[in-house]
Formats: structure tokens, C-alpha cells, sequence
């Protein structure tokens, strides 16, 4: 396919391989998109505060600080279909006995920060072998399209997750939240079942430790690389983690959202990425600045959540989501574009296992200190203002002075 061209949905999702997988990620997010926010619901239901909250999300986060860049290693050299399915099967178990405790009333915070622990690992074990395998199953001219696709699916996965679960948390409570991601999780690993994959090339074994360092070796000598990676870094510390901690309260607390109308604004910012999502995947062939969009896109971000902090209505908060997903759309598309299209292919398992690293273990790690920080100064709406005016000064001065990165694709 020539770069000229617009990519068409249809042509990736008719590889068999790669269709299964983005359904697999697909549910896989609808799980995720109601898993954190269920966990603050639940710890907000036990009589936690924002510390709890986010004390339960660190503790969700640790098996990715402790597992994701030997999973990374383990992803560049074993069968990534098995490791896929023991995470799938193990997400399941866990999420069961989550749900049977709420159900007969024997869940505390104690069994909350258990689970959020034990989900943790199976999240942290597939996480990194999803994006891994991507690069394998298309050519590395559809690379962008199907990671356009892939977002345009988490996307989607935004927007039902929470929509399906208000209802489920009306109708049920908290309990049924956890029983639809059960279900989900049941769906996920029947659409594994038929997955088959390309043998890893990288046969060469060194030792673990040798291993591991070997992909941090390779971000580290490279710039752009290492240059995506503090600016996704930022990301995660300054807009995602203070989402995933404070977003839940602000909205109860600060414009009065039930449990099911916040769940709705949730999915606000599941519409704004997945607008800019499909417009990069329609026109990918004329953005030529790929990392400039990226940059921009952080700043868009930035702004929007110093003024989403202030909100004091769920209209106007949903109005300011849905334009924080239209920024979130571009820099979490062109990241792993950016990232990966810099990257050989024998060390993307474990490039892409510190990318998780980031985003499933740094997020949980920036949520606990983004609560004990909102909590000690009692003000949650300043906390998530601040931080997103940090971030904007971040990108600012990367798109000053790091002008190397703008024209990458």
C-alpha cells in the first residue's frame, strides 16, 4: 500500500490474526474501563478517601513494576499466545471471587486492596504481549492503521465499558460491575481460543538480567525514543494518574454525578478519542509531523485539565472530557506509532514492556502520591488543575526545545 493512500478498516481486519487479537484487546478494554473506576467506587462505598483510593490503584500497579520487563523478554522469545491465555484465565479467576465477595457482603478494603493486587499481575502479564505482537501480524506500512484500529477499539471499549456498567451498578450495585467484567473476561478468552501466531525469530537467549537491560540499553541511545518515552512518562504522572484517583470524586464531590451518570462522563472521553482516532486513521497519509501532532496534542491536554479541575457541572464537565479524549486520541495513537516505528523488531517485546511499565505501573504508583497530596491539602479540584498545568509546561518546552522531534513519523 502506498503511504499516499488512506487506510481502509476493512483490509487489516480481514487478517485473521490480527482481527481476533483487537477483539480480544477490545474486550480486554472494556474491562479495563470500568475495572479502576469500579475499585474507587467500591473503596469510595467502604467510607475510603482519596489516599485509600489511591493507595488501592498503586497496589493494582506494583505487579507491573515488579513483572513487566521480564514479561517483555519472556514475549520476544516464547509463545505469546500462551502467555495471553494464562493472563486472560487468571483476569477471570480473580475477577470472580471479587464479585462473589460484594455479592455476599464479605468484601473490605483489606479484600479490595487483596484483589486490586492479585488483578494486577494477570493485567501486568498481557498488557505488553498485545502491543508486542501487532508489528507481527501486519506490514509496517499498515503499522499506523492498525494501531489507529486499536485505539479506535479501546475507544469504543470507553464508551460501552462505563455505559454498560452505570446501568449494571443501578440495577445490581458495585457487585454487578464486577460480575459484567467477569462475563467479559469469559468472552475474551473464547476469542483467543482460535488465535495463532508467528513464531518469535529472536532465538538468541542471554540472561535475564542481560536481557532486560538490553531494551532499556536500546531507549536510552536513542533520542527520539527516549524523548517519547519522558513525554509519555509525563502523561501518565501529571493527566492519568490524577484522572484515575480524583476523576471519581471530583465528579461526586464537585458536580453532584451518581454512580451511573459518572460512568457516562467516563465515556465522554471515550468519544473524544475516538474522533480523533478515526480522523488519524483517514488521513495518516498527510500528517508528515507526526511528532509535532503528538506534542500538540499533549498541550491540547494539558489546558483542558487545568480547566476540567474547576467544573462544577456534569454538563460542563462532560463537555471538557469529551475535549481532553480529542487531545488524549492524538498522543495515544502517534506514541505507540512514534515508538514503535523506531524500534527494531527484535527488541520490541521489551520496548513495549516498558511502555506498559508506564502505563500500568507508574499510573498506580503517581495515583498514590496524586491522593496523599489531594488529601493533605483537601482539595481535590486543585490537585487535578495543577497537574495538568504541569503538564502543559512540559510539552511546551519539548515542542521549544526539542525541535529534532517534530518531524518524525
Amino acid at each position: 500500500m502506498s503511504v499516499n493512500e488512506a487506510i481502509r478498516p476493512v483490509d487489516l481486519l480481514r487478517i485473521k490474526p490480527f482481527r481476533l487479537l483487537w477483539l480480544n484487546s477490545f474486550v480486554f478494554i472494556l474491562v479495563q474501563s470500568t475495572q479502576r473506576f469500579a475499585f474507587v467506587w467500591l473503596a469510595l462505598g467502604l467510607g475510603a478517601k482519596s489516599d485509600i483510593s489511591g493507595f488501592i490503584l498503586f497496589v493494582m500497579g506494583v505487579p507491573a513494576l515488579l513483572i513487566s520487563l521480564p514479561v517483555g523478554v519472556m514475549s520476544d522469545h516464547m509463545n505469546r499466545r500462551a502467555i495471553l491465555m494464562v493472563s486472560q484465565i487468571g483476569a477471570l479467576g480473580i475477577t470472580i471471587g471479587i464479585a462473589a465477595m460484594i455479592t455476599f457482603d464479605q468484601m473490605t478494603i483489606n479484600w479490595a486492596i487483596v484483589g486490586s493486587f492479585v488483578a494486577g499481575i494477570f493485567i501486568a502479564l498481557g498488557t505488553p504481549v498485545r502491543s508486542a505482537i501487532v508489528p507481527t501480524l501486519v506490514t509496517s506500512d499498515k503499522l499506523v492503521g492498525a494501531i489507529a484500529i486499536s485505539t479506535i477499539g479501546n475507544n469504543f471499549g470507553l464508551i460501552i465499558g462505563p455505559i454498560a456498567a452505570g446501568p449494571a451498578i443501578s440495577q445490581w450495585g458495585i457487585e454487578g460491575a464486577f460480575w459484567l467484567q467477569a462475563v467479559l473476561y469469559a468472552i475474551g478468552l473464547l476469542v483467543l481460543l482460535p488465535l495463532e501466531l508467528p513464531p518469535s525469530h529472536n532465538t538468541h537467549r542471554r540472561r535475564l538480567r542481560e536481557e532486560i537491560f538490553g531494551g532499556l540499553s536500546f531507549i536510552q541511545s536513542n533520542a527520539a525514543v527516549r524523548s517519547f518515552f519522558v513525554l509519555l512518562a509525563g502523561s501518565v504522572v501529571f493527566m492519568m494518574a490524577p484522572w484515575i484517583v480524583l476523576g471519581p470524586q471530583i465528579a461526586k464531590e464537585q458536580a453532584g454525578a451518581s454512580g451511573s451518570q459518572t460512568t457516562v462522563l467516563f465515556a465522554m472521553l471515550g468519544v473524544g478519542q475516538l474522533l480523533t482516532s478515526t480522523l488519524i486513521m483517514r488521513y495518516n497519509h498527510k500528517m508528515i509531523r507526526k511528532g509535532l501532532w503528538f506534542m500538540c496534542g499533549l498541550c491540547w491536554g494539558g489546558s483542558i485539565q487545568v480547566l476540567l479541575g474547576q467544573s462544577t457541572s456534569l454538563f460542563g464537565m462532560g463537555f471538557l472530557l469529551f475535549a481532553w479524549g480529542m487531545g488524549g486520541g492524538f498522543y495515544m495513537n502517534l506514541s505507540q506509532t512514534l515508538i514503535q516505528n523506531n524500534t527494531p523488531p527484535q527488541v520490541m517485546g521489551r520496548v513495549m514492556a516498558f511502555h506498559s511499565l508506564l502505563m500500568s505501573g507508574l499510573a498506580p504508583m503517581a495515583a498514590l502520591l496524586v491522593g496523599i497530596i489531594a488529601r493533605k491539602i483537601d482539595n481535590a479540584p486543585v490537585t487535578f488543575s495543577c497537574a495538568g498545568a504541569l503538564m502543559l509546561l512540559l510539552a511546551l518546552y519539548f515542542v521549544a526545545a526539542k525541535k529534532h522531534l517534530r518531524p518524525m513519523a
